[in-house]
């Protein structure tokens, strides 16, 4: 019973945050903590406890879809992309334990998520011309009737990760969970 409570904690927290969110978008546009705990769920509980993102994200979306007035599109597939490669990043890096390098991980996953996810705008999207020009505009800018530049939707996850990914190792090293990795011990005599 006990052990569920911080999963049942975290799907809570995922939830409000990503309400917060659509209630408020042009406050902290993409200001969200789903994209670290899809990174620190996979460095630290590995793919068996992945379910508790993917469900809070997967009920979340109509409904915060709904709130901002978008509906189901081929864009939630792309989204999806962004958070395979933070659980692919998670992944390569599960066996790192220091701080720098796992926000250093948080860090790269929302620039490749960003960069990924942004790219696939500029191909897939009449906004923008298909050319240099094009893609800058899409990696920076953004369309012109964007109310918002597209970099600040690179920073605030950037710092959303970085953020959330320090007050999880935080809340690792208070519950007294090392972060340094386990060593395998040889075994002392026969």
């Amino acid at each position: 019973m006990h052990q569920r409570v911080p999963l049942v904690l975290l799907f809570v927290l995922l939830v409000g945050f990503r309400l917060l969110g659509a209630l408020w978008p042009e406050a902290f546009p993409n200001f969200q903590l789903l994209t670290a705990v899809f990174f620190c769920t996979t460095v630290f509980l590995g793919w068996r406890a992945l379910w508790v993102p993917a469900a809070a994200w997967l009920v979340t979306l109509p409904i915060t879809n709904g709130m901002q007035g978008f509906g189901w599109s081929a864009e939630m597939l792309v989204a999806a992309l962004g958070l395979g490669l933070t659980v692919g990043v998670g992944w390569f890096m599960r066996q790192q334990r220091g701080v720098l390098p796992l926000l250093g991980g948080a860090a790269l996953c929302a620039v490749l998520s960003y960069f990924v996810l942004n790219t696939l705008s500029w191909w897939s999207l009449p906004d923008y011309p298909k050319n240099l020009a094009g893609f800058v505009q899409a990696q920076w800018t953004g369309a012109p009737h964007h109310t918002q530049p597209t970099w600040v939707f690179l920073r605030n996850p950037l710092l959303a990760n970085v953020l959330f990914t320090a007050l999880f190792l935080l809340g690792q090293r208070s519950l007294g969970f090392g972060l340094e990795p386990q060593r395998a011990t040889a075994p002392v005599g026969r």
